[in-house]
């Protein structure tokens, strides 16, 4: 771990997020937007190189271009960097003719999109939200530190999860371009980051923010991402010329993964891991796996959590998060020896996670305590 950065100084700074950056314009990549959104005044660096999950090399690399785009600010700096510091694009060409403001503003405030384009302005969801349920009365209802629009927001998307359709997750339509979806998504994650809401009281939806950020997440790379292997714009890829095609096995199990979310968020966790152990036949992803042990234990049902962090553990033997969460699954079901060997073999592995390590070793010292007993 790197004391200095080059250009920026200690890692044991603690970087702010200059208050007018806009990534949109700065054309910030998903990564660089993830970092960014890691850096909150409170965190130094050392902590965020430690926690994003990326590579030491590469995060240093994103924070270096972010702060030559005057996003960063560092602790003695009320002002980004002076603009001859930041990359200067070329001027575009002039239009032919310059289009009216005034309609598409308003159709960019009614979140549709402006006459003779495909250009999706905001992210657009009901936040009606009609025919409520019991839970999203409840939800409304809680004394937490969320405002009502945000609440709707997160429920909205919620709703969506099962439906297996990206552009609604976004709040876009058929018509969006890539440069709509980009801004749509990082308007929509400014707004539904759990790190914006850090040290809130949240109340069931401390369940529901990662949820839907997650889902909208994976719905802008699946759309971004099949753009690129198809070579095509996303609007076009959208378009149901080939609406008979039948599911593919992953995209069936993704629906029964995020279906399996909802009902744990619900508090069904019986009824989520039937999903949950569907999803995983079809398709035994690491992240299903890990959920669903996750899942299992929360529902009491130790055996199951063993099978499937035992399985994931297959995946990934040497991250030691799989290992910690393998060791809970021992001591759920009463196997302590087993989990202390477990969790002994996964402090050797390497690791610059320091929370995670201060972790395991906290787990280990349990686990020999109920051992001495």
């Amino acid at each position: 771990m790197p004391a200095e950065i080059a250009g920026i100084g200690s890692t044991q700074q603690r970087l702010r997020v200059s208050p007018g950056f806009d990534p949109l314009k700065a054309a910030v990549g998903p990564e660089e937007y993830f970092v960014l959104s890691r850096i909150d005044g409170k965190q130094s660096l050392k902590d965020v190189l430690l926690t994003t999950g990326l590579a030491v090399d590469r995060t240093i690399a994103i924070i270096t271009r972010l702060r030559s785009l005057g996003a960063l600010l560092l602790p003695h700096e009320s002002a980004a960097p002076a603009p001859a510091a930041v990359p200067v694009r070329p001027p575009a060409q002039p239009a032919k003719a310059p289009q009216p403001a005034a309609p598409n503003a308003l159709r960019a405030a009614a979140g549709t999109a402006p006459l003779g384009t495909a250009e999706i302005a905001v992210p657009s969801h009901d936040l009606s939200l009609p025919n409520p349920t019991r839970e999203e009365l409840a939800a409304l209802a809680e004394d937490i530190d969320l405002d009502d629009t945000d609440r709707r927001l997160i429920l909205a998307i919620e709703r969506l999860l099962g439906a297996a359709d990206p552009r609604a997750l976004l709040g876009v339509s058929a018509r969006a371009d890539s440069r709509d979806l980009k801004r749509a998504y990082f308007r929509l994650s400014k707004e539904i980051h759990p790190d914006r809401y850090y040290g809130k009281r949240l109340g069931t939806f401390a369940h529901r923010l990662p949820l839907v950020f997650e889902a909208t997440s994976r719905a802008y790379a699946r759309l971004t991402g099949t753009d690129r292997a198809k070579g095509s714009s996303p609007a076009a890829t959208q378009r149901p010329e080939h609406g008979d095609q039948p599911q593919t096995p992953q995209a069936y199990a993704s629906e029964l993964f995020d279906r399996a979310c909802q009902l744990e968020v619900g508090g069904d966790a019986m009824g989520a891991m039937k999903l949950f152990a569907a999803a995983v036949r079809v398709d035994s992803q690491l992240r299903y796996l890990r959920r669903a042990a996750s899942c299992a234990l929360a529902a009491n049902q130790p055996r199951s959590a063993v099978e499937y962090a035992k399985k994931a553990h297959s995946l990934a033997p040497n991250d030691p998060s799989s290992a910690r969460l393998l060791a809970a699954s021992f001591r759920g079901l009463g196997r302590l020896n087993d989990a202390e060997e477990v969790l002994v073999l996964a402090m050797a592995l390497k690791s610059e996670n320091d929370t995670l390590t201060s972790e395991l070793r906290n787990d280990l010292a349990e686990v020999r305590k109920l051992l001495a007993q």
